[in-house]
């Protein structure tokens, strides 16, 4: 049983009222990137990823104007051509956050069962303070097997977890004493007993419990899974019934998606892009496309306005790392400067 000092979450939100022109002014379209895990020379010899470069590439999005930089929680990833390494997220982020003024910093997304949830809060307060408000917490209930077997963490009963979790978060980051006796989590008037600055949380989910958490907890939603748009208005459709359900609109929150994608400067570039990068993940062409989209600006704009006309206002793009780009900073200008404008409605 949990008992939350304060007013129940949804109670709280609904007394907020707001109407759907106000709540457009309040959430413009904006743009992030979510940093790619890069080393600066032999990864056999040196660290990989480098902290350091991927430090300086969180430093080169706010110079090129993005409004986000996104970071990944994994101690490693695993895909088709083997296991990808990650770096820490929250010694990354916390760097980005020093040498940075403007951008926001989000995590996509925190994996809730690499960490206690008060831990958690705890840090996501101190990295609020330090980076002025700049901090959006994404959360997800862990979607990797592989490192969890590795690392002896539960992966079997995580949704379990998270149910427990979620109340115990979001009621420490609201100030809240928390009393909890779960079968994962056990707190006795446990509160981190300061100030804490507003931490939004938005929730990666995609079925029908954790569409269900995030309406109840969320301030944003992060849409899990595959990026056909008809997919993705289904699910949109399943959120908004689940926010209708505990008494909230659709329109309260934020809703991003990650769009893994690979630009290139025209037609015969990008076909040879994708044959590229299919070889390189030991994927055919058709099946690495399903997973990313590559294309010229045109084509990955084309995309974006699409999901943006589906609900979506905050668009995170993973930018592949292509031999045509040697400069990757090279590559993330090219989207701010071809792409961004054709989705926003601001090209020439």
């Amino acid at each position: 049983m949990s008992v939350l000092a304060g007013q129940d979450p949804v109670a709280r939100l609904q007394s907020k009222e707001s109407t759907c022109e106000e709540i457009a002014l309040l959430r413009p379209l904006q743009f992030g990137i979510q940093l790619s895990a890069r080393s600066q020379s032999d990864p056999t010899v040196t660290p990989f990823p480098s902290h350091r470069l991927m430090l300086e590439d969180g430093v080169t999005i706010e110079r090129l104007g993005f409004d986000a930089a996104w970071l990944p929680d994994h101690f490693y990833f695993q895909q088709p051509a083997g296991l990808v390494t990650f770096p820490d997220v929250w010694t990354l982020i916390t760097a980005i956050a020093v040498k940075t003024e403007r951008i926001t910093l989000g995590t996509n997304v925190i994996a809730a069962t690499f960490r206690h949830p008060a831990v958690l809060a705890k840090m996501a307060a101190a990295l609020q303070e330090l980076c002025s408000g700049r901090l959006i917490l994404g959360i997800g209930a862990g979607n990797q097997a592989h490192e969890h077997a590795a690392f002896g963490l539960d992966f079997a009963h995580r949704i379990g977890r998270f149910k427990e979790y979620l109340p115990i978060l979001h009621g420490l980051l609201n100030g809240e004493t928390v009393t909890h006796s779960g079968r994962y989590f056990t707190l006795e008037s446990a509160s981190l007993r300061t100030v804490v600055p507003p931490v939004p949380l938005w929730i990666a989910s995609g079925g029908p419990q954790m569409l269900d958490l995030t309406a109840r907890y969320g301030t944003g939603w992060n849409i899990a899974g595959g990026r056909a748009p008809t997919a993705i208005k289904s699910k949109y459709d399943q959120f908004a019934e689940a926010c209708r359900q505990v008494g909230r609109d659709v329109h309260d929150f934020d809703i991003c998606k990650l769009t893994f994608t690979a630009v290139a400067a025209d037609s015969a570039s990008a076909k040879h892009m994708l044959e590229e990068l299919a070889a390189k993940s030991n994927l055919t062409p058709d099946e690495f496309g399903v997973r990313t989209l590559v294309g010229t600006p045109d084509t990955i704009a084309e995309h974006l306005r699409t999901l943006t006309d589906l609900g979506i206002n905050h668009h995170i793009l993973s930018i592949a790392q292509s031999e045509q780009w040697p400069n990757y900073h090279d590559a993330l200008a090219f989207v701010r400067k071809e792409i961004v404008p054709r989705v926003s409605g601001t090209a020439a």
